[in-house]
């Protein structure tokens, strides 16, 4: 029998929180993971490093809860799908009457990309009703964006407070009505691009695409490149509209794909997302496949003129050139809280600023790129005033 505000629900009983500080986050999981454990359910905790010490340290017996501290869990969308749902089976099958799951879903706030979470999000009202699961999506309010806040808020049926109180969500939309949020334009999208082809085959297609982007990628992510552009390609070819165009943007070590076709695009919001029937190999089976790389972002975009798959490979385009709303933060001595910790600059050049600490308090974080800080080494009431992109200062 299922336990706590879920007792009598089918399938994933989806909530959400967001909380200010340590002691809030510890007062949204603690309960959540301490009355799962007494009643004898398994729980999965899918943090980073740092969360996952705060709860262990203040768990009687930590060693009874399956921590995922490392990122793999949320690689990507359909992948965390697909391996929290190989786990529920598990479970199911040992005899749990619920499964507990609470996790960290990547967004700008915690120095990862939203793109493709939110389909997610709403997606798992769905894709999991077969499980007795209740699932705790718990965000950092002081960092989390406002778009992403309104996704969150509507993609979960009831919202939780540090206090332990609840409403349902009034903003809540099912999985058939959710609108995510449009996709982010790429800086490349704006240049040239390198190859444009027009209904032409797919060999002479991975053939053009492969001779422009061959250097710009490692070998990791210019063979997943490839092979999400041979899915893209046959998808429309087969169940698209004519003309099939294809567009390719590439500058060093990142490459933006388009293949668009004048069709309506898949019907079902769950495409790429969950793998298509045993045996079914129609529309769906390649954008699945291909939603499982790790190496490439996938985004499904409709519009008035059509279809298109867009492919994005290699370094994240780089930030917004504006002071005031740079996402980008400076970082804190092993990831505590900036009043509690010496804030660092990157590159050790000083231009960070904090809005928390003085100037005099910084201190150089020497040899190390913006890419290489862990996100839960970084400030969020930091700024930077420069833009990074291969690491150095631009300005």
């Amino acid at each position: 029998m299922r336990t706590g505000p879920a007792r009598g629900c089918a399938g994933n009983f989806h909530e959400a929180g967001f909380y200010d500080s340590d002691a809030e986050f510890l007062a949204l999981i603690h309960p959540f993971v301490t009355e799962g454990l007494a009643a004898g359910e398994p729980v999965i905790i899918g943090y980073d490093e740092r969360k996952c010490d705060l709860l262990r340290a203040a768990l009687p017996c930590p060693e009874r809860v399956a921590f995922i501290g490392d990122a793999s869990l949320y690689a990507t969308p359909a992948r965390a799908i697909e391996a929290y749902r190989q786990q529920f089976e598990r479970h199911v099958a040992a005899g749990a009457e619920q499964i507990r799951i609470a996790g960290d879903v990547p967004h700008e706030g915690n120095g990862r990309s939203f793109a493709g979470w939110d389909r997610y999000e709403s997606a798992v009202n769905a894709v999991w009703q077969e499980y007795p699961v209740w699932s705790r999506c718990l965000y950092d309010a002081t960092t989390v964006p406002d778009d992403v806040r309104d996704v969150v808020e509507r993609t979960h049926r009831r919202l939780v407070t540090p206090d332990g109180s609840s409403t349902a969500s009034p903003d809540y939309e099912d999985v058939a009505e959710f609108v995510g949020l449009p996709p982010t334009a790429d800086p490349l999208e704006a240049t040239t691009p390198s190859v444009r082809l027009g209904d032409a085959s797919l060999k002479r297609t991975r053939r053009h695409v492969a001779e422009v982007a061959r250097g710009c990628l490692d070998s990791a992510a210019f063979d997943e490149l490839v092979f999400a552009l041979s899915e893209a390609v046959i998808n429309a070819q087969s169940y698209g509209h004519p003309p099939v165009a294809v567009r390719v943007w590439t500058a060093p070590h990142r490459v933006v794909v388009h293949v668009h076709d004048t069709g309506p695009g898949p019907p079902d919001p769950l495409t790429g997302l969950i793998p298509v029937p045993e045996g079914v190999s129609g529309a769906g089976l390649g954008l699945w496949l291909s939603h499982q790389l790790r190496e490439v972002e996938v985004s499904l975009i409709t519009d008035t003129e059509g279809f298109t798959v867009r492919l994005r490979a290699g370094s994240p385009p780089p930030a917004p050139d504006a002071v005031g709303s740079c996402p980008l933060r400076a970082g804190t001595l092993h990831g505590t809280r900036p009043d509690i910790g010496t804030v660092h600059a990157i590159d050790g050049d000083g231009s960070s600023l904090c809005e928390v600490v003085d100037a005099a308090d910084l201190h150089p974080f020497d040899d190390l790129r913006w890419p290489d800080l862990p996100a839960d080494q970084q400030c969020p009431r930091c700024r930077l005033v420069i833009v990074v992109d291969d690491g150095s200062p631009r300005r």
